[in-house]
């Protein structure tokens, strides 16, 4: 009944999402998030009418709860910038462009996965589309691009000041 729900509801569940966002994938994943929300609390075994008035409420919130999160994030860096970029120690300064930073993120990478993480965050490919350009599964798309998300948590890590001036930078931008 869920996989059936789901497959039904899921396009129109995200043309919704697409008028609060504007943005496929952050459509995708808010829409992902409420049937992951769905399945866990049960509320797939409402009738049918019930169901439809409930996914169209929850995909409205979560947007809106999203919009929420983002302008939050927004205001927190540019709150934060100043103070963090006044704030890093003096051997530090010299990373302080972005660009390097993220270059130093990405050489860390083996190239196949930083391929596909520049397909995925950059290029905003989908992993079915990067695993038909690259001619691999889309399972290895999603452990490169988890390999990817470990690499740059070992060096958020191990750079924790540099990293959170990355964040709130370049990887907003890269929609991370």
């Amino acid at each position: 009944m869920f996989q059936q729900r789901f497959e039904r509801y899921y396009a129109a569940m995200c043309r919704i999402a697409y008028g609060y966002l504007a943005d496929a994938d952050d459509c995708e994943d808010v829409v992902q998030d409420l049937f992951v929300s769905v399945w866990n609390h049960g509320k797939d075994g409402l009738p049918e009418d019930q169901f439809i008035a409930y996914l169209k409420a929850s995909v409205r919130n979560n947007c809106v709860s999203f919009l929420r999160r983002q302008q939050r994030m927004e205001t927190v860096s540019a709150d934060a910038r100043p103070m963090l970029l006044n704030g890093v120690a003096e051997d530090t300064r010299q990373d302080r462009d972005y660009g390097t930073l993220l270059e130093t993120l990405l050489a860390q990478m083996p190239p196949k996965c930083r391929e596909v993480f520049m397909m995925s965050k950059v290029q905003k490919m989908k992993y079915k589309e990067i695993a038909t350009v690259l001619d691999i599964s889309e399972k290895t798309v999603e452990n490169h691009i988890g390999k990817a998300i470990r690499i740059i948590r070992d060096y958020a890590a191990a750079h924790p000041t540099l990293f959170l001036i990355l964040t709130l930078s370049q990887l907003t931008a890269l929609g991370l």
